[in-house]
């Protein structure tokens, strides 16, 4: 006996159905009917109800309002936010909008693309929905962190340990990144240590170094990378920021010992990369720097440091045209970087630019006008544009701001403005500037340079020819000096009537055709980081 044959005996046979002898159901619809299915039990089978009775029945939807969550999962961790996206809205319009899964993912979708105002107000339906739900709080927080409103980041944070009573690594943590942008080193600190007591990483030791640096004290934040390095010690990034920190610190040996292996961990680490390259062109190893970029251009193409540095390796090769190509493509990159703009105005100098030196070089002091150097190099161009006055203007103000902070060689500098006087022919005043050179030649003489020291003596064999007194010891030369400034100020009042011999005319004269050239010093911009 099949089945179907059974359970027909065994029951009342169904309204509307027959059975016959193949064992076969046959649906039969009297006219004046209409099926409905039943979404209570979903049921492969079907019930015939009479036109007049259809108003007595309506349809219902028994749906969990979670039904598809682990849809609208599936799609957002496989990164396909669109149709996510589409999924999200279907369900907030099915369930009003009352939908904390819905919301929480459709918010995290937002901040990805950018749209933090949107995906906060989303994650805040989601608070109101769920008052108690930790992880909801948390990326309120760090929605309010990504809008730079820290102190509501920090409010937010707080809530949150409220609500999870075990010690949180990552909220102390962005807390003390609230309070690092704040400006708030002291509870950044402490909340960065707190973070390293729940858990260790490597993260919490960067910030540690990075306040250290912030207070300028590069041996606390060396000592927080060495304890780092101890935990972490395969940490390939943690190796090349202390390689690096080293190398600033003067300690060349060490520092390419860390970075060594960092690069032995990990090889195209571009940090390690251009700090090693940086270190070599230090060297004027060109050549090896130049290899050491171009690996580091394919990661980093947009660094401005990065191509400073390869205009300056092309600088140092006397290429000048690339070196210019090269610094305006970082000019492009970074505007407002007054290095870059010091680095175009000195090979310009050395392109004998003058227009154009005093064109970048006008731009680097409005952007940093406590740098002597930047200024120095303003008088030798223009100097040489052939305006005397303002170039001395330049350089009374270079020697003011070193006075203040050294950053130029005090020799170079009054040798410059020596040879700048010179050249337009005010002997006295030249002399003058190169008595206050002597006066430190002698502790610069060791780390002077050859051009330099044919420069200086050449001027100052000129003025000798000239009769101007040259004395061996640093006493004798104060008390020259000092008589120098007397018998400047009485030449001064009596220029009008004094008349110059012919013997002394033409000495002069002769000694005006062979003009020295200043002397310029490069400056390279940090490690691109």
């Amino acid at each position: 006996m099949s089945l179907y044959s059974k359970y027909s005996a065994d029951t009342a046979p169904l309204v509307g159905i027959a059975a016959t002898p193949t064992n076969k159901l046959l649906r039969l619809d009297p006219p004046g009917t209409q099926t409905y299915s039943t979404s209570i039990s979903k049921l492969t089978s079907r019930v015939n109800v009479p036109a007049n009775l259809r108003s007595m029945y309506k349809k219902v939807d028994l749906k969990h309002p979670a039904s598809k969550n682990w849809l609208i999962h599936l799609h957002y961790v496989r990164r396909e936010f669109d149709t996510c996206k589409a999924i999200i809205h279907e369900e907030l319009q099915r369930l009003n909008g009352n939908s904390e899964y819905s919301n929480y993912i459709l918010g995290l979708i937002y901040r990805n693309e950018g749209k933090m105002q949107e995906s906060l107000d989303k994650l805040q339906i989601c608070h109101q929905l769920e008052p108690t739900n930790v992880d909801t709080v948390r990326q309120i927080a760090r929605s309010l962190f990504l809008l730079g409103r820290h102190k509501l980041a920090i409010n937010a944070y707080q809530k949150s340990q409220i609500l999870n009573d075990d010690a949180d690594w990552e909220t102390h943590y962005n807390m003390g990144l609230c309070y690092l942008y704040m400006k708030d080193l002291t509870k950044a600190k402490e909340h960065m240590n707190l973070s390293l007591q729940a858990r260790v990483s490597h993260e919490a030791f960067q910030v540690l170094a990075q306040i250290a640096l912030t207070r300028d004290s590069i041996q606390e934040a060396i000592s927080v990378y060495e304890k780092a390095v101890k935990i972490f010690p395969e940490h390939a990034d943690l190796m090349s920021h202390l390689g690096v920190l080293y190398m600033k610190s003067g300690k060349d040996a060490i520092s390419f010992s860390k970075l060594s292996t960092a690069l032995a961990f990990d090889p195209n680490n571009c940090k390690a990369i251009v700090a090693t390259a940086s270190m070599m062109q230090t060297h004027e190893d060109y050549d090896y720097a130049l290899g050491k970029y171009k690996v580091a251009t394919q990661s980093i193409p947009d660094s401005s440091s990065l191509w400073n540095n390869i205009g300056m390796c092309y600088f140092g090769k006397k290429k000048y045209v690339a070196a210019i190509s090269c610094l305006k493509r970082a000019n492009y990159l970074s505007a407002f970087d007054w290095k870059i703009l010091h680095n175009l105005g000195l090979v310009h100098l050395h392109m004998q630019q003058y227009a154009s030196a005093f064109q970048f070089l006008t731009a680097a002091i409005n952007l940093k006008p406590d740098q002597s150097h930047n200024f120095m190099l303003l008088a030798i161009a223009i100097s040489h544009l052939d305006d005397v006055e303002h170039a001395r203007q330049a350089y009374e103000q270079a020697l003011k701001l070193n006075k203040l902070n050294a950053t130029t060689d005090s020799f170079k500098l009054y040798l410059n403005y020596a040879v700048s006087l010179f050249n337009h022919k005010l002997y006295s005043e030249s002399h003058l500037k190169l008595l206050e050179a002597s006066k430190i030649f002698e502790r610069y003489a060791a780390k002077a340079e050859e051009d330099e020291m044919d420069l200086y003596n050449k001027v100052k064999t000129s003025l000798q020819l000239m009769g101007y007194k040259f004395p061996e010891s640093v006493e004798s030369t104060e008390n020259i000096l000092s008589a120098s400034l007397v018998e400047e100020n009485s030449q001064t009042m009596l220029v009008v009537y004094e008349n110059p011999s012919t013997t002394q005319h033409e000495v002069r004269k002769k000694s005006s055709k062979k003009k020295p050239t200043e002397t310029s010093q490069c400056e390279e911009s940090p490690d691109a980081v």
